[in-house]
């Protein structure tokens, strides 16, 4: 028994040999306090931000509702281009034709075996299409200047003018709809849904810089309390280590209490990586890129996290709400009315091409006479010689010696005449008929109609989908603010509690009637009562911004309007 007694006196002079040997070396390096410095961030600078602030500056910033923006832009300007289906279309040419062709026909006019023309040609277009009832409306004139040496042309050179204006005007296909008119519905129809994405994106990538500035908030007061909790133990341990000089304390002690406090310390550590990987977050949400100045400042959220009654709602009333003002309920009622633009078409398809034309023209003519005889004009003068010699022998009257059939004084005349004499509107021509064309089958048309109605019934039933995840998720973010809510009141009076009983602890702990254990745990209490309370109402705070997410309020909620 002695011996037993004697090894137990050995081993507690051991332990109090350690624990003052380890004291001493504890003592050469004191716990240093963790400092809020983080890399890349200069805490000289600093940035005061509210909610309204980080939420201002996404809007302006934020590289997704940028690309949504200019989305709408790219949508407004396919818009654009489709109405210019129906832009007035001017073509003109001008050319100079030069021919030598080998005749063989004495009657062709040529001399030598051959035929030599010149000809400048100005030609001008102008059509139209109508977008009302699809008509195509053309105007044609044409200008020539043709010379040759063909004999029997009467003048040379030649100025020909004409003039012909046409209306086509479909009577069954196409002329409700057509292409062009389908094509600049469409674009309306997808300028809308655009903004409808791009109201979304902002309440998304909002309720995105709501929960990254809660998260910044939360983990900023996480930091505190953790350097709360450390100061607390530091000053446990001073307390523990005057004890210890009184003789009223053991050594050991004041190891538990440096342990408990490097542990803390250790926890405060960690929560500065998580204020950088909060405010990174939120700074990559409302920053320009990296290059920017803010990037290299502290942001210090100015709001802390507040109950907010104005949240709770019937769910009917929500669930209304959400169906009201969701962008995605938008987009598909949207989407049907784009698949009624496409049936409306593919029906008009299969039916038969009937189109009425009516064609209207006008030609003028002018010239310099000829002077050159040709082969019957010479023959004619030389029979009425032959036939008057004739007549002289015989006493008989002579014939009349006649030119050519004179011309008209308006042929006579250069181009001005040509285009006097086309306005003249003398020489004109119309057209009046129907263009008929009946396909067989027509299985394309049909085909693409069947699509079409088979993607209405696909869009109506995802719509029915959209409309049953609506409603879930309002359900969902319903309770999830209702379970916060309570989780922050029982967080609260935990925190109440656990203050009051580290409070009653340590005035045991002064009064010699508690242990330095049962103040550190007292501690550790009071610190996870008050990172509980923190997380209840930072989880609220989000739980409120998802709510105003799925009912699409974020924007009204925030007072935020987006262009």
């Amino acid at each position: 028994m002695n011996r037993i007694n004697k090894i137990l006196l050995q081993a507690v002079s051991l332990t109090l040999l350690l624990s003052v040997t380890a004291i001493g070396q504890v003592a050469q390096k004191p716990v240093q306090k963790a400092e809020l410095t983080r890399v890349g961030v200069d805490k000289a600078k600093r940035i005061s931000l509210t909610l309204r602030d980080a939420l201002t500056m996404a809007l302006e910033n934020n590289r997704d509702i940028e690309v949504e923006r200019l989305n709408v832009q790219m949508t407004d300007f396919d818009l654009a281009a489709s109405r210019g289906f129906y832009d007035p279309a001017l073509t003109a040419s001008i050319f100079y034709d030069r021919r030598n062709t080998p005749v063989a026909n004495p009657l062709a006019g040529g001399q030598n075996g051959g035929l030599l023309t010149d000809n400048v040609t100005g030609n001008m277009s102008l059509s139209q299409r109508l977008q009302h009832q699809g008509g195509l409306l053309q105007a044609t004139f044409n200008n020539d200047r043709a010379t040759t040496q063909n004999v029997f042309n009467a003048i040379n050179p030649q100025f020909t003018s004409s003039l012909n204006i046409s209306y086509t005007q479909p009577l069954w296909r196409n002329r409700v709809t057509d292409q062009g008119r389908r094509q600049i519905l469409i674009n309306k129809k997808k300028l809308d849904i655009s903004d409808a994405q791009f109201r979304q994106r902002a309440i998304e990538i909002i309720s995105q810089v709501q929960r990254a500035y809660w998260d910044l908030v939360f983990a900023r007061r996480d930091y505190e309390i953790k350097s709360e909790s450390v100061d607390l133990a530091r000053t446990q341990l001073k307390h523990n280590e005057r004890l210890v000089e009184a003789g009223s304390l053991a050594p050991a002690d004041i190891i538990s209490a440096r342990v408990e406090l490097e542990r803390r310390n250790d926890e405060s550590e960690a929560t500065i990586d998580a204020i950088q990987r909060a405010e990174n977050s939120l700074k990559s949400l409302m920053l320009q890129p990296v290059n920017s100045e803010e990037w290299q400042s502290e942001l210090v959220p100015v709001e802390t996290p507040q109950i907010d009654t104005t949240s709770q709602m019937p769910l009917p009333d929500a669930v209304r709400l959400a169906f009201q003002n969701r962008p995605e309920m938008e987009q598909y009622r949207l989407k049907g009315e784009l698949n009624k633009i496409d049936l409306d078409f593919f029906r008009n398809q299969t039916k038969p091409q009937i189109d009425f034309v009516v064609n209207y023209g006008t030609v003028g003519v002018a010239g310099d006479p000829r002077t050159e005889a040709n082969f019957f004009t010479q023959s004619n003068l030389l029979l009425t010689q032959r036939v008057n010699d004739l007549s002289r022998l015989s006493g008989l009257p002579l014939l009349p010696i006649t030119d050519a059939t004179p011309l008209p004084a308006f042929i006579i005349g250069g181009n001005g005449q040509s285009l006097a004499n086309l306005f003249k509107n003398d020489f004109r021509t119309w057209r009046v008929g129907l263009n008929i064309n009946l396909p067989i089958r027509n299985r394309t048309a049909l085909a693409q109609l069947g699509r079409a109605a088979a993607e209405g019934k696909q869009i109506n039933v995802q719509k029915q989908k959209l409309e049953q995840n609506i409603e879930v998720e309002v359900r969902n973010a319903l309770q999830a603010v209702e379970t916060s809510r309570r989780r922050v009141e029982a967080a609260t009076n935990s925190r109440i509690n656990a203050e009051l009983q580290y409070q009653s602890e340590e005035r045991k702990f002064d009064a010699g009637q508690s242990t330095n254990f049962f103040v550190l745990d007292r501690q550790n209490a009071l610190s996870a009562a008050r990172g509980r309370e923190l997380k209840a109402l930072t989880d609220y705070t989000k739980a409120v911004a998802e709510l105003q997410r799925v009912m699409s309020t974020t924007l009204s909620s925030n007072n935020v309007s987006v262009k």
